[in-house]
């Protein structure tokens, strides 16, 4: 009796939710269609940091979170090039999108509770995987920061960067002085002309202003890690279908190293086997957030998969020559990861 009543119950749920019903509408993104009205996808960067986003000799920004944006660029309205940026300093980063001045913001920033909870954003994905560390000239032969105990240690002033410069020392029984300073050009200025010894900052930070300095390589950076630092991509969290247009366009780069879809390849649209099968499988969900099949090849013959961008901008290729570290991918020894396109 027990058995037919539940029974009767899930026969009236599925008369209700029957299997052959439609899949939900095609998503609709406002910012999607104020960029094709615009004729480009509005990036909000740093002002300048080298290997990161930066203008060159001639003007053009260049650097690897300006190159994510030129990959949403090239899925979304099929060029790189369809793409202006906005250089923001700290303080005006999240207002900008908030207010709507930027439609993507890939300018070194943090994901946090706080700020995706107090700011009513979405941070769609990590791009990088940093943390804070120092720097310190060669010479004096420091090699660990427990070595750092009577220095002088720049830092910004007001962020998570200077809380866990106290923190970590304090709890290490370091004995330091703090010099915070407003902005990361101050620091590095008052690093230069010796008014401190150590400036300590995110990883990404310090090896690029490390590329100003008279001689680079006179200046170590330490091993230590200190802090978590996921480097995301954050855009307004009112319009869903362009946060997912953002995300998987950043997933698709990481996809496309791990099952080799190169630039080569994409650019040749002669991709076989993995690399075939991820752009027909992103091209199935794409079509319901508005993209044009084949935008993920798009994307990755604009600026590469996530390992060719990631050499030419930031790795061995680069001006920074930093190691894949924590953002290799998960099967060759780092954390990097992204959810399957099909």
């Amino acid at each position: 009796m027990r058995y037919a009543v539940l029974t009767a119950t899930l026969s009236a749920v599925l008369a209700c939710h029957p299997a052959s019903a439609q899949s939900p509408a095609a998503l609709v993104s406002p910012t999607l269609e104020a960029a094709k009205a615009r004729g480009h996808v509005l990036c909000g960067v740093n002002e300048g940091l080298t290997g990161f986003a930066a203008r060159d000799a001639t003007g053009e920004w260049q650097g690897f979170e300006a190159d994510i944006c030129r990959a949403v660029a090239a899925a979304t309205l099929g060029k790189g090039e369809a793409v202006r940026y906005v250089p923001l300093d700290t303080n005006s980063r999240f207002s900008a999108l908030q207010a709507g001045k930027v439609d993507i913001l890939a300018r070194n920033t943090t994901w946090t509770m706080e700020r995706q909870v107090k700011f009513g954003f979405e941070f769609v994905g990590i791009s990088f995987f940093d943390g804070q560390g120092f720097m310190i000239r060669a010479d004096r032969g420091v090699v660990s920061a427990l070595q750092l105990a009577g220095t002088r240690i720049c830092v910004v002033a007001g962020t998570t960067s200077e809380a866990n410069l106290n923190i970590y020392l304090q709890q290490q029984g370091v004995p330091f002085t703090a010099l915070p300073l407003a902005s990361h050009q101050q620091n590095i200025e008052a690093y230069r002309a010796g008014k401190c010894d150590v400036y300590s900052a995110d990883y990404s930070t310090l090896f690029s202003l490390r590329t100003s300095l008279e001689q680079p390589t006179d200046h170590a950076i330490l091993p230590e890690l200190i802090s978590k630092e996921p480097i995301g991509i954050a855009v307004r969290e009112d319009d869903r279908a362009w946060g997912e247009i953002v995300r998987w366009t950043l997933n698709g780069l990481i996809n496309a190293e791990e099952f080799g879809l190169t630039r080569a390849i994409a650019l040749s649209g002669a991709a076989a086997g993995d690399a075939a099968r991820l752009m027909e499988g992103s091209d199935v969900s794409g079509v319901r957030l508005g993209l044009k099949r084949g935008w993920l090849g798009a994307a990755v013959a604009a600026v590469g998969n996530y390992a060719e961008l990631f050499d030419r901008t930031i790795g061995d290729a680069g001006p920074l020559g930093m190691k894949r570290g924590l953002n290799a991918l998960w099967r060759n020894g780092g954390i990097l990861y992204a959810p399957p396109m099909w």
